[in-house]
């Protein structure tokens, strides 16, 4: 047999420039940190989600979701594009 997700989620990809877009949508479960992770002289923002039992950082091109009960986890973008598609 065969199955399809039922829920319909709420979502933004996290690009490393999006942090209003982040903090407006994720609130105080969104926190950024700034390192140099490129290596190019210049600090990046670190994004890291509190979920509902630790605080995850996510990579660039990784999704910040919102689930059905209002908890934030991150989601790879090959596995949140594979199992998700635009409403």
């Amino acid at each position: 047999m065969k199955y399809r997700r039922k829920e319909t989620i709420d979502a933004v990809q996290w690009n490393g420039e999006n942090t209003s877009e982040i903090k407006e949508f994720a609130k105080q479960f969104a926190m950024f940190d700034y390192a140099d992770v490129t290596n190019d002289g210049k600090l990046d923002h670190i994004l890291k989600v509190k979920t509902s039992d630790k605080i995850i950082v996510a990579d660039f091109g990784d999704y910040v979701v919102r689930g059905e009960k209002g908890d934030f986890f991150v989601m790879k973008k090959s596995e949140f594009e594979e199992l998700f598609e635009k409403a």
